[in-house]
């Protein structure tokens, strides 16, 4: 079972250790957004054990990139599953951000679970810089021109473990999100 109230604790310590921020605030900011977006769509998931291994992945997902908590860290705190979604979500090192987000999904779309937790950071993502008149809003909205169709295709693996109607209500909040329309 996920001890959810632990698994805050850690990340909560570990963005502060590494003094993470999001916006002018704590890191925390931006994972309660991500949280936020799961716990309306976590009926997307079949398998009560696919919420919760997701739910411990939440504050988890930016421990390896932003944090310098490595797989194993999170693996003795929060059990190897979630910390295998961590690290399908985790951006691999490249010299720029197209090139970091082509090398990463592939190990994205392998769990079913990685992609929807990365649908619901980009969702958290997009919403905050495009409420704070951000100029990271116009990266986003490109780069979601490239995720959702590879995302979308990978999904199509997992149909009987997901929700069909549940992820389709989410596309169609990302892509009004992202100014796509129909």
């Amino acid at each position: 079972m996920i001890d959810i109230a632990k698994i805050y604790a850690y990340a909560n310590k570990a963005y502060n250790d590494a003094n993470c921020t999001y916006g002018d605030g704590s890191y925390m900011i931006h994972i309660n957004m991500v949280m936020q977006q799961f716990n309306r769509i976590s009926a997307v998931f079949k398998k009560p054990a696919d919420i919760d291994v997701t739910l411990g992945a939440v504050p988890c997902h930016d421990l390896i990139e932003d944090a310098k908590q490595t797989h194993n860290d999170i693996c003795k705190v929060c059990g190897k599953d979630v910390a295998d979604v961590t690290l399908a979500v985790t951006d691999v090192p490249a010299e720029n951000r197209l090139l970091r987000h082509l090398l990463t999904m592939p190990k994205t779309v392998r769990d079913y679970r990685a992609i929807i937790l990365k649908m619901c950071d980009m969702h958290a993502n997009a919403s905050f810089s495009k409420a704070n008149g951000s100029s990271m809003y116009r990266k986003y909205v490109r780069e979601y021109q490239y995720r959702k169709p590879i995302f979308q295709m990978a999904l199509e693996w997992y149909v009987d473990e997901l929700n069909l109607d549940v992820l389709q209500e989410f596309w169609n909040e990302l892509d009004e999100l992202h100014g796509k329309t129909k």
